[in-house]
């Protein structure tokens, strides 16, 4: 099983290359990383390129930087790219332990028939010292209860998800960031369920550090006027309704 990991860039000079060596560093060796930077006004850029010249195995490349608070053009040019069988992405602020890649392995081979799209829990860093500050999961059994948790909150650990690749090229995993902004991951889960594909929640912790900081996407989004959050959902609930 080959694991493709994508590394989305936009103005992460401090952090970036952290990031790239936890992905370089796995202990399970059939993989891919791929960093695409989206158009960053820091140095991130010439940090990516130095790091492709210390580890010429490294794929990377640029975006142009179209949809503010998204991830969407960078991670198709690494999909175009991309040969593994799953595919994950990786923030380029966050980092992996250096067994992650091998624990997904062993948790999709367990039943590779069900999994074809995998979440687990993470653990959330501070932006300078690497501080624990909390783990963060979702739990459920079913798609039903999957579908109705959509509503109330997202229940996805978005950074730790893992896709079989086959999904992308069917169309299924897309990312609509024109109409839903930063929020593109949100209409992608309402999207996956109603293509009946359960996302598996795995409980346990197995090695996904997110870091909390005021540059990162997340906090840029609550910046903005329009609830795409509340646009999604009501998309969602007419389309499930009118069914």
């Amino acid at each position: 099983m080959k694991i493709d990991i994508i590394i989305p860039c936009y103005n992460a000079e401090k952090w970036v290359e952290k990031s790239i060596n936890s992905a370089l560093s796995q202990t399970y060796q059939n993989t891919q990383v791929i960093v695409i930077d989206n158009e960053s006004t820091d140095t991130s850029y010439e940090i990516i390129k130095r790091t492709r010249i210390e580890r010429p195995e490294l794929i990377i490349g640029t975006a142009p930087n179209i949809y503010p608070y998204s991830w969407t053009e960078p991670v198709e040019k690494a999909l175009s790219l991309c040969n593994g069988d799953y595919f994950t992405i990786l923030g380029a602020d966050d980092y992996i332990g250096p067994e992650y890649i091998e624990n997904i392995v062993k948790i999709i081979s367990a039943a590779p028939d069900r999994i074809k799209i995998l979440q687990s829990p993470l653990i959330g860093v501070d932006s300078d010292k690497d501080i624990i500050l909390q783990e963060i999961k979702h739990s459920y059994k079913t798609l039903s209860e999957f579908k109705k948790m959509l509503f109330e909150k997202c229940p996805v650990t978005t950074p730790t998800v893992v896709y079989k690749r086959e999904l992308h090229e069917q169309g299924i995993i897309r990312w609509d960031s024109e109409t839903c902004s930063g929020a593109a991951d949100y209409d992608l889960y309402f999207n996956i369920a109603d293509n009946g594909i359960f996302i598996y929640p795995y409980p346990k912790w197995i090695g996904y550090h997110y870091r909390w900081h005021a540059g990162q996407a997340t906090w840029g989004m609550h910046k903005q006027t329009t609830n795409y959050d509340l646009l999604i959902k009501q998309k969602w609930l007419e389309k499930w309704n009118n069914e």
